[in-house]
């Protein structure tokens, strides 16, 4: 990764640790579990976001290099098992069917 994005990176899971602090801090539970909830939705809204455009570069770099499902999971550090996975939903929303997987 490149050394802006690692700070980011860095910077965005520091402050998300900061807020749990924060959250713990909170003196009256309900305060806490709204808090808590915040959180928790407004990460897992980062983290779809993030898995869908990390989905996006997995694809290209598979179209790009042409590679088998084996080498790119070795080129992203995924499972073949995940690899074909992500392929197989792409290809279900660009409406192909698959009929030339490449599984080796």
């Amino acid at each position: 990764m490149g050394s802006g994005a690692d700070d980011h990176i860095s910077a965005a899971l520091s402050a998300s640790r900061d807020a749990l602090e924060a959250i713990d801090a909170l003196t009256d539970p309900q305060e806490r579990v709204e808090a808590y909830g915040c959180l928790a939705d407004g990460l897992r809204a980062l983290f779809e976001e993030a898995a869908r455009r990390r989905h996006g570069e997995v694809l290209r770099i598979y179209e790009a290099e042409k590679l088998s499902l084996a080498a790119l999971a070795g080129r992203v550090g995924i499972s073949k098992a995940r690899a074909d996975q992500i392929v197989r939903a792409a290809r279900r929303k660009d409406g192909t069917d698959g009929a030339d997987d490449d599984s080796a």
